[in-house]
């Protein structure tokens, strides 16, 4: 089997796919101002990320692209001072994403539900600085988000959060890639995706 290679086209759709889900994580952060929301805004992303993301994937065929938009949301929240952990889980969820996409050639709604549901734990290594440093992390929203707002997500915070959280991520993908699939009827029947 011959291995298609990333082209211009596909660098473009790469950029246009990465600045919609990047407007999604936008969204999604912003519901980190209700302080349970700070380590859940990542389950808000899975269901908002599912309708670009899974159109994505329709459009994919060649091992790469999924991890390059990956990569750029792991250095984007890197640029963004989330820390570097984002970069190592982006690159690694991307790349596992990619093969269970190409295990299912592309074409497999079970394969891109399970890939769906792989890429968004990407953003589990965004929020590993606030459980890593949560004492800093914290301080430094106290003087805008106030007493009460800090108490309450130190309260949220604690390291038996993380599983908790990556399993809501997988519920949260798993809504998110059925609400993508329902709007995105047209393009899974264009593109034969059974």
């Amino acid at each position: 089997m011959e291995k298609k290679r990333i082209g211009v086209k596909d660098l473009v759709n790469i950029g246009i796919f990465a600045v919609l889900y990047f407007i999604a994580f936008f969204i999604a952060g912003i519901t980190g101002f209700i302080p349970v929301m700070t380590v859940f805004y990542s389950v808000v992303l899975a269901v908002l990320g599912g309708i670009p993301c899974i159109l994505f994937f329709t459009k994919t065929d060649k091992f790469g692209m999924v991890t390059i938009l990956c990569l750029l949301m792991g250095i984007a929240t890197f640029m963004m001072g989330y820390g570097p952990y984002a970069i190592g889980t982006s690159l690694i969820c991307g790349l596992a994403a990619d093969f269970i996409l190409g295990v299912g050639q592309y074409k497999s709604w079970k394969h891109m539900l399970i890939a769906y549901c792989v890429f968004s734990e990407w953003v589990i290594g965004s929020q590993v600085i606030l459980f890593l440093y949560k004492d800093a992390y914290l301080e430094s929203y106290r003087a805008s988000q106030g007493d009460a707002y800090v108490e309450v997500v130190s309260a949220v915070v604690k390291s038996y959060m993380i599983p908790v959280d990556i399993v809501c991520v997988i519920v949260g993908a798993i809504v998110g890639a059925y609400i993508g699939r329902a709007i995105l009827k047209k393009h899974f029947k264009r593109a034969g995706i059974v």
